[in-house]
């Protein structure tokens, strides 16, 4: 139901609803007994009150959400974005998610924060901000320990201070450990994306002006890429008219030689032609059932 629906049907109760209260508070000041028909619409009145609330739509927003969902709809929306009706939906669907449906960094991200006692306990904004922190800085921590101390860190710092939190450096010079892949890259436009798997391919796709992005990322346009592919038409489809070229030739010379040379002029001149050569390709298709036909009477 509308809103613009509800509070018109709400003004129609009210209304009914005043004028039951006049009718009611008449009758005890006069002493008049109250008419079964004024009852029978109070009944009625508070029927369509309870109905009218039930087909109200539950509003979907942060604070409806369980734990894992919100965890879910930060990796889908890594950024601060408006949220939308869908969003929220995506997020509460994912509960259900089985097999490659399953997103790793979703599910290593909530492993991680249900280990941070803290986290269970935060209103649901600040359990978005603080995942969108962890998911900042993914790539440099690898592992959940690292994970949970970020977060533990980062939730003993002040809310205005988060920002200059960073993980720990596991190392300096030739202890650095080497990021590993796959990793995920899109062009300028999102047009395309790919999948790598060394850091020497990322670097120079990243030189070349590629965007590095997450695999929850790099999952949504492989859909969108698959959704447009899913419009084109089918190559296959399209017919192959060199070889429904070859087949009418066929075709003719047999009822030619077959003593059917009356009918095969017959049929090239049903398409104004004395010879295939002069049939469309559109027609050729037309031309090989009335050959077909004719070698079969």
């Amino acid at each position: 139901m509308s809103l613009e629906t509800s509070l018109e049907l709400n003004n129609k109760l009210l209304t009914q609803h005043n004028a039951l209260i006049e009718r009611l508070i008449e009758a005890l000041t006069t002493g008049a007994a109250v008419q079964p028909a004024a009852a029978a619409q109070v009944q009625e009145y508070r029927e369509k009150v309870k109905a009218s609330a039930s087909e109200e739509p539950k509003l979907l927003d942060l604070e409806t959400l369980e734990f894992s969902d919100v965890i879910a709809l930060a990796c889908f929306n890594p950024r601060p974005v408006i949220y939308t009706d869908e969003m929220f939906r995506q997020a509460i669907a994912y509960r259900d998610a089985e097999g490659d449906a399953r997103v790793l960094q979703i599910d290593a991200l909530e492993m991680a924060l249900r280990g941070v006692q803290r986290a269970e306990h935060l209103n649901k904004p600040a359990l978005m901000d603080l995942s969108r922190h962890l998911l900042r800085f993914w790539d440099d921590l690898p592992t959940i320990a690292e994970r949970r101390d970020f977060a533990e860190r980062l939730l003993d710092a002040p809310a205005a201070g988060r920002e200059s939190v960073k993980p720990k450096k596991s190392g300096s010079g030739d202890n650095v450990q080497e990021r590993k892949g796959p990793f995920y890259i899109r062009n300028h436009d999102g047009s395309a994306a790919s999948e790598l798997h060394t850091v020497r391919k990322l670097d120079e796709m990243l030189k070349k002006g590629h965007v590095e992005i997450n695999k929850v990322e790099y999952l949504q346009l492989q859909e969108k890429f698959s959704a447009a592919d899913a419009t084109l038409p089918d190559a296959s489809d399209t017919p192959d008219y060199s070889v429904l070229r070859k087949q009418a030739e066929g075709l003719i010379l047999q009822l030619a030689k077959g003593g059917y040379r009356a009918e095969a002029v017959g049929i090239l001149g049903s398409f104004g032609a004395k010879k295939l050569g002069e049939v469309s390709d559109e027609n050729l298709a037309e031309l090989i059932a009335q050959a077909e036909k004719a070698l079969e009477g």
